[in-house]
């Protein structure tokens, strides 16, 4: 983030005043989603308390202009990547993944055992050929999170026939507009459960594990339509900002298996090889007996089951 007293924006904007003028209206900057999520739940992310919780435990992971372009950033580390040499497009690894590297980066290289890696980064492609620079530094507007964020990418941009009633792929023109393309083309994705904030030096802890769960949208917007959707458990529990005597009164308000779009995408998966193994049948898909065994095995709450409803897959897709 930029901050005011750094005299960062100083010194970048006599040549990018454009960008000095959007960054901290971005989701880089500002964060807003966490600010969305907890106000979701009944919490007020204007109090002092959440105010306080936020700046000790997650405002460090903001990024300054040069902790993208010149240096990796302090919560890792830090420390120059070429020398003093600034870099118009970051590094992937230096920076990129250096924040998101526990999800997105080991989805995307194939860190996760078993599972391999995302194509487009076999095809050599990186994490800008998708996410660019008005994404990045924003538009000037400040979105509640980041599938509001209509400067993200889209995979029907590089393949406009993939999600149309006009394909002439068979299978993509029979779920055009209905079925997200990562349900049929993305394979087992890290789930994180009951995050806490703690106030120690620990910071966060929370357990995870690779799952793969279909579901009803529970964000439809003009950018996704979709009437089924890959759902990923993100880590909220009832008192996970307990120890900061913060409360979510609404907890249910909002479900806990939110949107997902996995980086780890195959052009061959277990959905494209039958029709069966979504049609007919639950087993990969967010269903009530699902989220029971979850419960049975401690790693969600019963509170989750009302939180849900409006995501699950209570039967059995037809033909």
């Amino acid at each position: 983030m930029i901050d005011p007293s750094s005299g960062q924006a100083e010194r970048c904007q006599p040549c990018h005043a454009d960008i000095i003028a959007t960054v901290p209206d971005s989701l880089h900057a500002t964060q807003e989603g966490y600010f969305t999520a907890f106000a979701r739940r009944g919490g007020d992310p204007d109090g002092a308390g959440y105010a306080e919780m936020f700046e000790a435990r997650c405002e460090s992971c903001h990024s300054s202009c040069g902790q993208c372009h010149v240096s990796r950033p302090l919560t890792v580390g830090g420390g120059l990547t070429h020398g003093h040499a600034f870099r118009k497009t970051p590094s992937q690894t230096n920076q990129c993944t250096a924040c998101h590297g526990s999800r997105v980066g080991d989805e995307f290289r194939g860190k996760n055992e078993g599972i391999p890696p995302d194509v487009h980064y076999l095809n050599g492609m990186n994490c800008m050929d998708c996410h660019d620079g008005v994404e990045l530094h924003g538009d000037g507007t400040t979105p509640d999170h980041r599938y509001a964020n209509a400067a993200g990418p889209q995979c029907s941009t590089c393949h406009p026939d993939a999600d149309s009633t006009e394909s002439e792929v068979t299978y993509h023109a029979l779920h055009a507009g209905q079925v997200a393309c990562q349900v049929c083309h993305s394979v087992s994705y890290k789930n994180c459960y009951s995050c806490h904030v703690e106030l120690d030096e620990q910071g966060l802890r929370f357990p995870s594990e690779m799952d793969f769960r279909i579901g009803r949208n529970p964000e439809v917007s003009e950018r996704h339509p979709h009437a089924y959707v890959l759902l990923r458990h993100i880590p909220i529990a009832p008192d996970t900002f307990e120890p900061w005597e913060l409360e979510m009164p609404e907890y249910s308000a909002a479900p806990t298996w939110r949107l997902a779009t996995p980086h780890n995408i195959q052009r061959n998966t277990e959905q494209t090889e039958s029709c069966d193994n979504c049609h007919n049948s639950l087993d990969l898909f967010l269903s009530p007996e699902y989220i029971d065994d979850l419960i049975g095995r401690g790693l969600m709450v019963t509170e989750e089951v009302e939180a849900n409803e409006s995501v699950v897959v209570t039967e059995p897709l037809g033909d």
